[in-house]
């Protein structure tokens, strides 16, 4: 009986061990692929970590999510439905029932979580890895003198941003039309996740945070 409630305690440690080692190895990437044109938009979102991920199309016609695994969806669900899923009398209850909060809650609640999420944030920072950042773009206003400023602006930021090569965007101007046609594309990495997942739960340890969490969410009040 020692013997197997120590194996059992090592076989513990050893998965725990493992999904550590996963969390600061394994990066987690976000791709994001957008198309718009004259006939129709539609966008991709990807998240993956490992063999798991999610995906979100949305297109004029159909809004989606996907689970997936090896990059294979194996569930899909329409977020249309999934949105209209709740009674629209139980959402009209729990919006009577949750007073707004006074402005000054929510700037308290800020100030005084600002330390936690500001070291949540350089940790985003300092594990946030950019691959790609594409766009392809033609732009037409209403007006041709408004069409040049926001081209001589565009122009102006792709020089300054020239030496990233991760980063190329192009806008090409039609002073004829107005039109607003193009294809973005955007890769990164969050690499060593687990790095950026202590801050968090560092911050959700503390009961103060806990409280004020509750309370902005409309879950608590102060001092509870």
């Amino acid at each position: 009986m020692p013997a197997t409630l120590l194996i059992i305690i090592l076989i513990v440690v050893a998965l725990i061990f493992a999904l550590l080692l996963a969390l600061y190895v394994v990066p987690v990437n976000i791709s994001m692929v957008a198309d718009c044109n004259r006939e129709c938009a539609r966008a991709t979102a990807t998240v993956a970590w490992g063999i798991v991920g999610a995906r979100v199309r949305a297109t004029d016609e159909a809004q989606t999510v996907e689970v997936l695994l090896i990059g294979r969806p194996v569930m899909i669900r329409d977020l249309r439905e999934m949105a209209g899923a709740e009674p629209e009398k139980k959402r009209e209850e729990e919006k009577e029932e949750r007073a707004p909060l006074p402005v000054g809650e929510y700037l308290g609640a800020f100030r005084d979580l600002r330390p936690h999420i500001q070291e949540i944030l350089a940790a985003v920072y300092r594990s946030l890895f950019l691959e790609t950042l594409r766009g392809d773009v033609v732009l037409g206003l209403d007006s041709p003198a408004s069409t040049g400023v926001i081209y001589g602006y565009c122009t102006a930021i792709r020089y300054i941003l020239w030496p990233v090569e991760a980063i190329d965007f192009v806008v090409t101007p039609d002073f004829n039309h107005k039109i607003f046609e193009g294809t973005f594309t955007l890769r990164l990495q969050v690499r060593r996740l687990l790095l950026v997942i202590i801050p968090m739960v560092k911050a959700l340890l503390k009961k103060p945070v806990r409280q004020r969490l509750r309370q902005v969410s409309g879950r608590g009040v102060p001092g509870v």
